[in-house]
């Protein structure tokens, strides 16, 4: 509803992240890798756009070293993260005392197509190139064409209430 003025009222920044961090997300890690350059953090804005064809999309922000890497590669893979990934999750999120140049030492990485760093344990692990980005405020929207997936089984890791949380399936 506008205001006196005709202008519609707006909201802060922490008004709005306040708002979403309600919302329930699943979490994933998001890597790339060019040459011997690996990038990878932990998101909870990844979603799938279309299924034909195959695509997502993940937001970075800009200052992340990540957009520059993807970049440069092209590719990028999303690795959706099962229960038992809490630390790796904090690791890549960048929190704590760990040293972004080894995160990479946690877990255990493999490749598909793309050659984007894969997570052994991930819930599902989806290898891309990327379509098209836009740069977005602070962030930076990559989509990417689904041209690989991996997939186990085990109950997914979320972010909701700015916390982790695991799932607790209700019977219907």
């Amino acid at each position: 509803m506008e205001d006196s003025s005709g202008v519609l009222p707006g909201i802060t920044a922490s008004a709005f992240t306040s708002a979403l961090s309600q919302a329930a997300n699943g979490v994933s890690v998001v890597t790339t890798k060019h040459g011997n350059r690996e990038a990878g953090l932990t998101v909870s804005s990844m979603c799938s756009v279309c299924a034909d064809p195959a695509l997502l999309l993940v937001c970075v922000n800009l200052d992340n070293e990540f957009c520059d890497i993807a970049d440069k590669s092209g590719v990028f893979a999303v690795n959706i993260l099962p229960t038992d990934c809490i630390d790796l999750a904090t690791v890549f999120a960048g929190l704590g005392d760990h040293p972004e140049q080894s995160r990479f030492d946690i877990g255990e990485w493999s490749t598909l197509s793309t050659g984007a760093p894969i997570l052994s344990n991930a819930l599902v692990a989806l290898d891309c190139e990327i379509d098209s980005s836009l740069a977005k405020g602070s962030h930076r929207v990559f989509f990417g064409k689904v041209v690989d997936v991996r997939t186990t089984s085990g109950e997914p890791l979320l972010y909701t209430d700015r916390r982790f949380a695991i799932v607790h399936p209700v019977p219907l």
